[in-house]
């Protein structure tokens, strides 16, 4: 991943408070990656510096402070943003107006978004060195999705960014809302520019990721579309994953598969740094696991081996003893799920939280001694 040099923000703002609280924001978080940040308060300085400078800059602006000198307009560098006492209906000109009073994460996301559609440099992008994580099992109903979103967010718990994304034909929407007609299209995007201009995915990528509102990681809404879903191969699944982690942004990326053995799921098999698989103690289901793995062996021997040094089998719902001897089917477990009882019945997602199972979650990615390293990369 290329690392290049940091943005300055530069805020020009009577707001002494806002200028303080964005400057702390920003420097004690992920963003001190991407932005270097400038406050003025006074029209006249600000506007010098605006002028005078040879270096690239995003000019967050007040609307009180418009109309600006000609000369600001005829600056090419970077592009501005206008900022707002109140939510604007609509940008002004060529400019988006955005409210300052929001949670700044995602004021300095739409501000990123908007540099990087209409900026001609590179896209900004984080520092991350992004590590990816496939949950799957061989058929349905194993906890995949669980398992997916309580890795995701003990991992946010324990300080990585981490990111989500579902590759099921019918996902679990209820984990993954969408916000409104923007983001129920996110999905769709993602996998136009994977099909057609992958490297343009890391510069688009804030404009179609959300934080999820109990679990703080962050995903894109799944696709609502099966039809869209089968138009998916191998190629295009790759392409999506790596143009997520070409843009920095997270330390790992958790890739919520679907259990159908098609093109897709192969590809993220194949490019996975960590498979979590889960096993249920059922003998139907053990049995078409080990059916598959050899159909895999003798149709397309380069997978199962390419699983063999990242791919832990895990029981899922553990509630004592296996019933089943996972071994005389060639299954070696390296890890245990524990059952909730109260996932029986529920009301909402949010009432499934379970930290011990996400705990447990969190500690496969070291399971058998071969450690997922977290840390950033270079």
């Amino acid at each position: 991943m290329c690392v290049i040099a940091k943005m300055t923000l530069l805020l020009l703002d009577s707001d002494a408070y806002f200028g303080d609280m964005l400057s702390a924001y920003i420097r004690s978080s992920d963003y001190a990656a991407r932005f270097t940040i400038r406050c003025f308060r006074s029209f006249e300085q600000g506007i010098r510096f605006v002028v005078e400078t040879k270096e690239p800059f995003i000019l967050l602006i007040h609307e009180s402070w418009l109309p600006l000198p000609d000369e600001v307009y005829r600056i090419k560098l970077g592009c501005t943003v206008i900022i707002s006492n109140q939510q604007a209906s609509q940008g002004l000109l060529e400019y988006p107006v955005l409210c300052k009073y929001q949670p700044l994460d995602q004021l300095l996301s739409a501000v990123i978004a908007h540099y990087n559609e209409y900026s001609v440099s590179d896209p900004l992008r984080g520092m991350k060195g992004t590590k990816v994580v496939a949950v799957y099992s061989t058929t349905g109903g194993a906890g995949k999705t669980l398992t997916a979103v309580h890795l995701a967010q003990q991992l946010t718990l324990q300080g990585e960014r981490a990111g989500c994304l579902s590759l099921e034909m019918l996902p679990s929407r209820a984990w993954y809302p969408s916000e409104g007609a923007a983001s129920s299209e996110a999905f769709s995007s993602l996998l136009y520019y994977a099909k057609t201009n992958p490297q343009q995915i890391a510069g688009r990528l804030e404009k179609w990721k959300l934080k999820h509102p109990s679990f703080k990681f962050d995903y894109i809404p799944p696709t609502a579309n099966a039809a869209e879903w089968r138009e998916m191969d191998g190629a295009d699944a790759k392409a999506m994953i790596g143009g997520i982690a070409a843009a920095g942004m997270y330390d790992v990326l958790v890739v919520d598969l679907d259990s159908f053995p098609n093109e897709v799921t192969q590809g993220v098999l194949t490019l996975a740094d960590r498979v979590i698989w889960l096993l249920l103690d059922d003998y139907v289901y053990l049995q078409k696991t080990e059916e598959m793995l050899e159909r895999w062996k003798r149709d397309i021997p380069a997978l199962p081996d390419a699983l063999n040094n990242k791919r832990i089998f895990v029981q899922n719902k553990r509630t004592g003893d296996p019933l089943n001897d996972f071994n005389c089917l060639g299954l070696t477990v390296d890890g245990i799920l524990p059952y909730v009882p109260e996932w029986k019945a529920f009301t909402r997602v949010e009432h499934m939280y379970n930290s011990a199972f996400a705990q447990a979650a969190a500690e496969l990615l070291v399971s058998g001694g071969k450690e997922v390293a977290l840390a950033c990369g270079p």
